[in-house]
């Protein structure tokens, strides 16, 4: 896997060397726009099925008699991650790659999109762990019994945000990366090698 500057570097070299008034675009990087385009659609639609899924759950919940005070809190927990979900992937311009100035809002694009999802996912994990807490208070009614669920659940969620906030920072790198680049092709000199 090659880090976003070389990318860049590839991407504008081929823009740069070319003699032609059009530049042409980076085969490789256009691949990889469109397979991330791919997962995150993929993701999503993943996710909103997770969401139903668990929705239908606390319904069945409900009619075997679980607590409502339970079936409360994961009807709460499942529409807060649902929302966002809606709202990490708000403002996806699609992908287009007719013009590198097309490409690289695309690329721009997925990159606001993957931040906004890194930080949907601190939340969500965030509201799983106090979501956890709250069942296990309720569920279990021995003290003894909640350390190990709790700690395994606890531990999976930590290694969860942790995993997001580098997603965060990725996406920040690759955002930093692609407006240059945009400023790049608008100013009138060739950039600098």
């Amino acid at each position: 896997m090659t880090r976003p500057d070389d990318d860049w570097t590839d991407l504008t070299q081929a823009w740069t060397e070319t003699p032609d008034p059009e530049p042409r675009l980076d085969a490789s990087f256009i691949r990889s726009l469109r397979r991330r385009d791919r997962l995150a659609r993929l993701n999503f639609w993943v996710e909103m099925g997770g969401g139903v899924a668990v929705l239908g759950v606390m319904g069945w919940g409900l009619w075997r008699g679980i607590p409502l005070p339970a079936v409360g809190a994961a009807l709460a927990f499942a529409l807060f991650a649902l929302g966002m979900t809606l709202w990490s992937r708000r403002g996806d311009p699609g992908l287009l790659t007719d013009t590198p100035q097309a490409v690289l809002r695309s690329a721009l694009g997925q990159a606001r999109t993957g931040f906004r999802w890194a930080l949907s996912g601190v939340a969500i994990s965030v509201a799983a762990m106090v979501f956890l807490i709250l069942m296990l208070w309720v569920a279990e009614p021995v003290a003894e019994q909640r350390g190990p669920p709790l700690a395994v659940s606890s531990l999976f969620l930590a290694a969860c945000i942790g995993f997001y906030l580098n997603h965060a920072r990725r996406c920040r790198r690759r955002m930093a990366a692609h407006e240059a680049a945009l400023a790049a092709l608008r100013s009138p000199e060739p950039p600098q090698a």
